[in-house]
């Protein structure tokens, strides 16, 4: 009896195991196209969430298959901040200079540095340009006066935070030696993390701008001239630079959100920050997918996108339970999820982005909006905001077959109960029959 209750239940377990397989097999194999009734779906999302503008695109192989823009900018050539997603190009950058015998990735940053980069609390540790590209470098996550500086002091003139006449008009060099330099005007221990070099991830936009600063010295260019040779004319990134009044298209507008409102602010112009179209965003991402080819042109060889896409971070469990994108780890300028996805996600003063791809599906997903709460400090707005992105993301990457439609979690939950059912039936079925079998003759 147990060895039959036993296969009962295990049989129960194979079912839901199963069709929580084939809810995956289905979705990889479902609609290349984002069908009519998502398209209404995510522009009500939009205006329940109170996003100005939403602009979605989905690649595939090597095209662009699918691209909207929804509110204000329906212009889907309109360039928005990027925030963080700067990263993959800053990283992409690195790996070009590394390939091109430029730079060594395990050598001593310093010595593309116009200062010497040292950890006060590990002073004999060598912090290289991998570390710094894998954030495990045990640098803090900001430096002082970080945006302020990345704006030139707009708008943070208006706010209270973070604010100081001290990191304006100088250049990054200077800015990152007074903040990392021992005697630097904003030199602290606390710019600093505590562990050794290398055995630790913290993410830390710190180590990203000393990239940029290295870029600069190593190639003697302007991370501007040296983007739009490299990168941003290979790439077809029309509406995509550093310099807003340098771009024919006009800028999205950006917003704050304070008390569930919207305030639109300036566009500023960001040395050092990134602006992209959603179009121009997907052509990147063929490229990543296309193990570092756009069209005939080889952005950077298939060894060294593999390098970027190689997990540094092992400590996050590779069972995926949910069909929510999960973080699993950082390689080098590359966000590791579950699902076999790569990218990255950005914030910044008025915009918010996502990018996802997966080179084995060879599928991508970009998307960008033009609010966020980041200048308010003390509100949780923020939380709105990003529970409406993420769920943008979410129907999207399901509909396209990027991530299931359902996870085995939640087939769990909603076949578990009928498994439990089937199990109690087949057990009170099995022992009538016993007691049937045991019931002695009857003798007439």
């Amino acid at each position: 009896m147990r060895k039959r209750q036993s296969s009962s239940f295990v049989s129960v377990m194979l079912v839901l195991i199963v069709a929580g397989s084939l809810i995956q097999f289905a979705s990889a194999a479902g609609p290349e196209l984002v069908s009519a009734s998502t398209d209404v779906r995510l522009e009500q999302l939009m205006i329940e969430g109170n996003i100005p503008s939403l602009h979605v695109c989905i690649v595939s192989e090597d095209s662009i298959n699918w691209v909207r823009g929804f509110g204000e900018e329906t212009n889907v050539e309109t360039p928005f901040l990027i925030g963080s997603i700067q990263k993959v190009f800053v990283a992409i950058s690195v790996m070009q200079l590394f390939e091109n015998g430029d730079i060594e990735l395990d050598t001593d940053v310093s010595e593309y540095l116009p200062f010497d980069l040292i950890n006060p609390m590990h002073p004999n540790i060598t912090i290289t340009p991998r570390l710094l590209l894998a954030h495990r470098s045990g640098l803090g996550i900001y430096l002082p006066y970080e945006f302020c500086y990345d704006w030139n002091g707009e708008p943070f003139s208006d706010y209270t935070i973070g604010y100081s006449t001290s990191v304006i008009n100088i250049t990054l060099a200077e800015y990152l030696s007074d903040c990392l330099v021992i005697g630097g005007q904003h030199y602290s221990n606390e710019n600093w993390l505590s562990w050794e070099p290398g055995t630790e991830y913290s993410y830390a936009n710190s180590g990203f701008k000393l990239l940029m600063c290295l870029l600069e010295t190593v190639t003697g260019q302007s991370i501007s001239d040296y983007m739009q040779e490299n990168i941003f004319t290979s790439l077809r990134l029309n509406n995509t630079g550093f310099n807003a009044t340098a771009l024919d298209t006009p800028q999205a507008t950006p917003y704050t959100r304070n008390d569930i409102t919207n305030t639109a602010l300036p566009v500023w112009n960001g040395e050092y920050m990134i602006r992209s179209s959603i179009s121009d965003m997907g052509n990147l991402l063929i490229a990543l997918m296309n193990m570092g080819e756009f069209d005939g042109q080889q952005l950077l060889q298939p060894e060294t996108i593999e390098m970027m896409m190689e997990n540094t971070y092992s400590d996050v469990s590779t069972w995926d339970l949910r069909k929510e994108p999960k973080w699993k780890g950082y390689g080098l300028g590359l966000d590791m999820f579950s699902h076999e996805l790569h990218g990255h996600g950005g914030s910044t003063i008025g915009f918010t982005a996502d990018c996802h791809f997966n080179p084995t599906l060879k599928k991508g997903f970009v998307r960008l909006s033009n609010v966020n709460s980041i200048l308010d400090p003390t509100g949780e707005e923020w939380r709105d905001i990003y529970a409406v992105t993420n769920e943008v993301k979410t129907i999207v990457l399901a509909e396209v077959g990027m991530i299931p439609p359902i996870g085995i979690l939640e087939v769990s939950l909603i076949l578990m109960p009928c498994g439990c059912a089937v199990a109690i039936i087949s057990t009170i079925i099995r022992k009538r029959r016993a007691t049937n079998n045991t019931q002695p003759e009857l003798i007439e």
